[in-house]
């Protein structure tokens, strides 16, 4: 049988690429490349800078059989260039018939093109979460949605942003939440079903460590951390953080809010939507691009979840 293809939409533009790629090594896009090469041997990846004028996908939207929209260090609001063309590949996405995954960035660029706002988060402090979302609940929708599946209702998870949904596209259903945002949520498009997060069930201590390192002036100046010494002890924290490792007392103390005990640390809903979305819609889906772009079949789970969830 084929590999599956998936298309990686990568979030950053080119100077946010190279600050990335300074701090932990690589781009969003190629962090997702490796995770899902991870995951399954029976994957082939290719990832599309969406952002870069003339730059296309090498196939059809319709050829893939599923489409990943990483995080990013763009904010919704600015409204770049850059940000347009994300946009336009989004809603062509949501055309295409192919399923979609959006990680903290590609959930608000999802919520955009499909109606509905994000911008700064809504708090009363002003802050987001870095470096990790707390106390995030599954909703009555979400304890039944197989994005979640082997999830705990309520659990932590590593987080790194400062903008959130702020309304919901119409056609939008919460699956996750806590006090800050939403924290993930399942769209239903003309053809392409979306299934999102705003935490980063596929980063590891390790990737935390680099993002919080390299971006110490961002983080102290926001208010997240009062000062380097807070930067590196969270950030060695961070690097030994893993589902073997035990906080010390201090480090306890420190970090008492974390519940680790709910932590996953495998891309729980990333394996769902490749086990319960991508591959039972490649069964279904044509299996030429040749064809015409009527909707693809759909299996027992995504017509039933058009209509909305009984709950």
């Amino acid at each position: 049988m084929a590999k599956l293809r998936i298309l990686i939409s990568e979030g950053n533009e080119v100077a946010d690429r190279d600050t990335l790629i300074q701090s932990v090594g690589c781009a969003p896009s190629g962090l997702c490349d490796r995770m899902l090469k991870s995951i399954r041997s029976d994957i082939e990846t290719e990832i599309f800078l969406a952002s870069e004028e003339g730059h296309e996908p090498e196939y059809p939207l319709e050829a893939y059989d599923g489409i990943l929209f990483t995080g990013s260090m763009s904010t919704i609001q600015d409204m770049t260039d850059g940000t347009r063309r994300q946009l336009a590949f989004a809603r062509n996405a949501f055309e295409s018939g192919t399923p979609m995954f959006g990680i903290c960035w590609g959930l608000q660029l999802a919520t955009v093109a499909a109606g509905g706002q994000g911008g700064p988060i809504a708090t009363s402090d002003g802050k987001g979460e870095w470096p990790f979302a707390h106390d995030i609940a599954l909703t009555e929708a979400g304890r039944i949605h197989p994005m979640h599946r082997n999830r705990p209702a309520n659990f932590d998870s590593f987080a790194f942003h400062s903008d959130a949904v702020l309304q919901l596209p119409s056609n939008a259903t919460v699956t996750a939440q806590n006090g800050r945002c939403v924290q993930a949520m399942e769209i239903r498009g003309p053809k392409s079903i979306f299934w999102g997060v705003q935490y980063h069930p596929e980063a590891d201590g390790g990737q935390a460590a680099g993002f919080t390192r390299g971006f110490e002036q961002t983080l102290i100046e926001a208010g997240y951390f009062p000062d380097a010494l807070a930067i590196k002890a969270s950030a060695e924290f961070l690097q030994r953080l893993g589902p073997q490792y035990r906080p010390s007392s201090s480090e306890e103390t420190t970090f008492s809010s974390l519940a680790l005990d709910t932590f996953n640390f495998h891309p729980v809903e990333i394996i769902n939507w490749l086990e319960h979305l991508v591959i039972p819609e490649r069964g279904l889906r044509r299996n030429s691009v040749d064809v015409s772009l009527e909707a693809p079949k759909e299996t027992d789970f995504v017509a039933s979840s058009r209509k909305g969830f009984s709950v």
